[in-house]
């Protein structure tokens, strides 16, 4: 199946739906009737032989894995050994998606990772990120995320942890880290530019209206309790589709609170996740065993109906808010919670 290049514009139909199960009230339409056929069709059947259904990364002609393999928790691995063992199972089980940022785990995510791909490069679609807001500083860690990785071009390159609009006019600005991100596509060495944040919906808004020329993706929270505080879901998304930008879901599981509070299974936060208009779900995962349950679900995911993501969220309603979305909160509070990385 060829997908058509605007094969997303539709999404905004959809999402009217999602904004109103997000209110507690019930879909206007059927999801399935809502969503474009060739997305459906391609995520529950296509490349099935591949093991995991791929959705296109938004404007890009690039086909990625519903499921992206996090690289914080590949860093954070006692055994090397195993963590590399870990992304070959994840190559041979049809993940094509690979997320890493030079921050991680003081640069150990991303040599893994190159260890790991050197071999089998063409196989993955590798995505790395940079909190560098200026030129240099971008430059500086662009170059030494290429040589971790032992490649010498990166499919994704991502500016990191976008908090504020003093974070969006310095990164743009002249000599701000776009000019490093525009000057590394001519140059070939990144192929396509993106953001995250999990802090602000506001910063990440500005970017998408003022510069979606410039970039491609975006990764943001997406997960059974974002809608009913500060949400990414219902800010975030209906401007990513309205300019083809290819959405990256993270935080789907809330950093683990929401299965330590039992609000939800491990299948109904990825499920939930997946029925959104999202290319990927880049996925923090800390053995084989897990990756395997996760490629299980892939495999398995058929959209859920308006009737049970209306029902899920009515459901996670009353966990809403700072204490279960830390991450949400402009300031370091986040670090009451060491065990629980922000990744």
């Amino acid at each position: 199946m060829t997908l058509k290049k605007n094969n997303f514009t539709n999404r905004r139909n959809f999402l009217k739906g999602t904004f109103t199960v997000a209110l507690g009230l019930s879909f206007t339409k059927n999801l399935h009737h809502d969503f474009p056929v060739d997305l459906v069709s391609f995520t529950t059947t296509e490349d099935k032989d591949e093991g995991v259904p791929k959705r296109r990364l938004g404007k890009t002609d690039k086909m990625v894995s519903i499921l992206c393999a996090g690289g914080y928790h590949i860093g954070r691995m006692q055994d090397e050994r195993y963590a590399i063992r870990m992304i070959h199972a994840a190559l041979d089980e049809g993940v094509n998606f690979f997320d890493s940022a030079w921050s991680y785990n003081k640069g150990d995510s991303e040599r893994r990772l190159g260890k790991a791909l050197k071999d089998r490069r063409n196989e993955a679609f590798i995505m790395t990120k940079s909190r560098g807001r200026d030129k240099t500083v971008a430059m500086n860690e662009l170059h030494e995320s290429l040589k971790r990785l032992q490649t010498e071009y990166l499919d994704l390159w991502q500016f990191h942890d976008v908090q504020t609009m003093e974070d969006v006019d310095t990164l743009f600005r002249e000599k701000g880290a776009i000019e490093t991100a525009l000057q590394a596509k001519q140059e070939g060495k990144i192929l396509h530019v993106g953001f995250t944040g999990h802090r602000s919906p506001t910063a990440l808004v500005k970017i998408i209206q003022k510069y979606h020329h410039l970039i491609e993706t975006v990764q943001i929270p997406v997960n059974l309790v974002d809608p009913h505080y500060l949400s990414f879901i219902l800010q975030v998304v209906p401007e990513a589709v309205k300019y083809d930008i290819g959405i990256l879901a993270m935080k789907t599981v809330a950093n683990g609170v929401l299965l330590e509070d039992n609000v939800a299974s491990v299948k109904e936060c990825l499920y939930f996740a997946w029925s959104q208009p999202i290319s990927s779900l880049v996925s923090g995962m800390d053995s084989i065993e897990q990756l395997k349950e996760n490629v299980t679900f892939a495999r398995q995911f058929k959209n859920l109906s308006e009737k049970d993501q209306s029902e899920l969220l009515a459901r996670t309603g009353p966990f809403g808010g700072i204490k279960r979305e830390f991450y949400k909160h402009p300031s370091d509070t986040w670090r009451i919670y060491p065990t629980r990385p922000l990744h």
